[in-house]
């Protein structure tokens, strides 16, 4: 039996494209082209998203190298109490350089909040420093964006400088014996739970005494 449309004729053994749609085996073969494709994307996106990671490294010539003791300092919060990096050894210390000003950093903040949150009574230390001039500037940008991290002040750049930052955000991951072990320039998607996944993993190697 066969039907006609135009100058095209096809066979019809069951309903199909002479008016009534692909045949079934049509809609699937493309259902699941559809399907490949979709997953052959979804792979693709994540490993360029993790070789991209893995590639971004700072540029400058005279940057802390990883494996390197990050550089020890000291600084004030907000109560002018003075913390020292070595006050946090057996942690993995979160040292993020910011700015109110910094459009990236304000971004990123909300996402550095979660991170405190999740962390904050586990063997972690987030050090949020911001080098801004005075700390009026900090305390309403903490108040209009609810944050409660702990909030540091590198008034005279002197911690930027020492560790060599040129961008902002700047991220550092120190861990327990005071090596540096990741250095991150630019803003990140800390919520993703690959990267939460990740600090979570050298989070429990401090607290398991590796680092």
């Amino acid at each position: 039996m066969y039907c006609s449309g135009g100058t095209v004729k096809a066979r019809m053994t069951s309903p199909n494209r002479c008016g009534f749609g692909p045949a079934p085996r049509t809609r699937y073969n493309d259902a699941m082209r559809a399907k490949a494709i979709i997953f052959l994307l979804v792979v693709v996106s994540i490993a360029g998203y993790w070789v991209y990671h893995a590639i971004r490294q700072p540029r400058s010539r005279d940057a802390i190298e990883v494996g390197q003791q990050a550089p020890q300092f000291s600084v004030k919060d907000g109560t002018g109490r003075e913390v020292k990096l070595t006050d946090y050894r057996g942690k993995l210390v979160f040292l993020n350089f910011w700015a109110t000003a910094c459009e990236e950093c304000i971004d990123e903040m909300a996402e550095l909040e979660l991170i405190n949150r999740a962390f904050k009574d586990r063997k972690f230390q987030m050090l949020a420093i911001s080098v801004d001039t005075d700390w009026d500037a900090v305390r309403k940008f903490y108040a209009d964006y609810n944050l409660s991290l702990p909030a540091f002040l590198d008034l005279e750049h002197r911690i930027s400088r020492l560790y060599k930052v040129e961008n902002y955000p700047e991220t550092f991951l120190i861990d327990a014996n005071g090596l540096l072990i990741q250095h991150l320039v630019g803003p990140e998607r800390w919520a993703d739970p690959h990267i939460l996944g990740h600090l979570d993993s050298m989070i429990r190697q401090q607290e398991m005494g590796r680092s």
